[in-house]
């Protein structure tokens, strides 16, 4: 059957998730609640294009991720969100028909990022990388893997004498990041995301999917980590280091000893790497290898609607 694009209330919620758990392709990022925590409502949502069998089972899905931009819908990734997939069981399945749904259905799309290249004309498509290492191989191969560089701050880490706990509130690693991280991204971050991040962290807890670490030296916080685990992937999702942190190598510590106990399980361990060069050779450092993913984006706006958006988004910004 051919795919049918849905709204988020039209959906089989556990059917959608079966459909994410059973893939050959599962990925934290595709399940309702995770898609549901980081496109929030009144300014994002999410819809899908499904496709069934005879027996209205859902076989195959892509998420679609919304944000309200001067008063319009139009596709755009989310935090914490950093590429999608068409989700199915099949590993032969074509995923051209879905994206071609997507496309036809909204005419602007700022950014949408997925695991596979899109096959569609008219598209602008940026190849981007996250960094993956394979925690299956042992601890002694994983740190014969490291730099030089990165196990002599290894050892430096461990003569610093940090205190490593596991921990539930979130609170300390994002008043960690206000303090020492937010001034240095462009346009700052704004209350909406911290909120977002929040509700996310409730999720993953809830769930028993998280690790959330911290890193004190005579009992001053000074670095922490959140990962998400998830169908044999873990994630680096979110981090932070005062200056002290970093001298001392804290992230380094942390990351390691999360490796040596994953070390040897069939995990890929994900660092979701930024664009930026410094911290992806940090992360190539341990040995991670470059996984692909494509972002997409696509503008069938009329000339006086590009316009009228422009304008809003001027208003907007003026505060108006």
């Amino acid at each position: 059957m051919a795919p049918t694009l849905l709204h988020r209330s039209q959906l089989d919620t556990r059917a959608w998730d079966d459909c994410i758990a059973n893939a050959h392709n599962p990925l934290l990022y595709g399940y309702s609640w995770y898609l549901d925590a980081v496109l929030p409502a009144p300014d994002w949502q999410w819809q899908a294009v499904v496709q069934t069998d005879a027996q209205d089972r859902y076989v195959a899905v892509l998420p679609i991720p919304l944000r309200r931009k001067a008063g319009r819908w139009v596709v755009h990734q989310p935090l914490f969100c950093p590429f999608l997939d068409v989700f199915t069981r099949d590993d032969q399945c074509d995923p051209t028909p879905f994206l071609q749904a997507v496309v036809r259905r909204f005419r602007y799309g700022s950014r949408l990022a997925l695991r596979f290249p899109p096959a569609l004309p008219n598209l602008i498509v940026q190849p981007r990388t996250t960094h993956v290492l394979d925690l299956s191989v042992g601890y002694e191969r994983l740190l014969a893997g490291y730099t030089a560089d990165r196990q002599l701050n290894r050892t430096r880490a461990l003569r610093h004498g940090w205190q490593v706990t596991d921990e539930t509130d979130s609170e300390p690693l994002l008043l960690l990041f206000r303090q020492h991280h937010a001034h240095t991204i462009e346009g700052g971050v704004g209350e909406w995301a911290y909120a977002i991040l929040r509700r996310l962290i409730d999720e993953l807890q809830r769930r028993e999917l998280a690790t959330l670490r911290y890193a004190r030296h005579n009992n001053q916080l000074e670095a922490g980590m959140l990962i998400a685990h998830s169908d044999s992937r873990a994630i680096y999702l979110f981090n932070a280091a005062s200056e002290q942190g970093r001298r001392g190598n804290a992230r380094t510590l942390l990351l390691d000893q999360f490796i040596q106990q994953q070390a040897g399980q069939p995990v890929a361990f994900d660092f979701e790497s930024p664009e930026k060069q410094s911290i992806t050779q940090f992360y190539r450092s341990f040995g991670a290898v470059e996984e692909t993913y494509y972002s997409i984006r696509w503008n069938r706006l009329t000339r006086p609607e590009r316009w009228l958006l422009m304008i809003r988004r001027w208003l907007l910004k003026r505060g108006r």
